[in-house]
């Protein structure tokens, strides 16, 4: 698909497009480490509260938030660029 065309999928907004985005990614991040692969280091699992920190204990995200410009300044979001 070019650039200016219309997309096939619905039109959401913003902020559900990044909900979206963030259930992907945490769902992503444990489907990796249950099958013991392309986990990321950098992030740790907090059991407790069901949600990824990065190793310094900063919030990284979960699966209805994310620290998206955290997330970019350390180089997670690599490949993500439409995020």
């Amino acid at each position: 698909m070019g650039r200016g065309e219309e997309s096939i999928g619905p039109k959401r907004s913003e902020t559900e497009q990044r909900r979206i985005d963030t259930e992907l990614l945490y769902d992503l991040e444990m489907e990796c480490r249950k099958q013991g692969f392309l986990a990321d280091p950098a992030l740790v699992y907090d059991e407790e509260h069901d949600l990824f920190r990065f190793r310094d204990g900063k919030f990284a995200f979960s699966r209805e938030h994310a620290n998206w410009e955290l997330l970019k300044k350390r180089g997670r979001l690599k490949g993500f660029d439409a995020l």
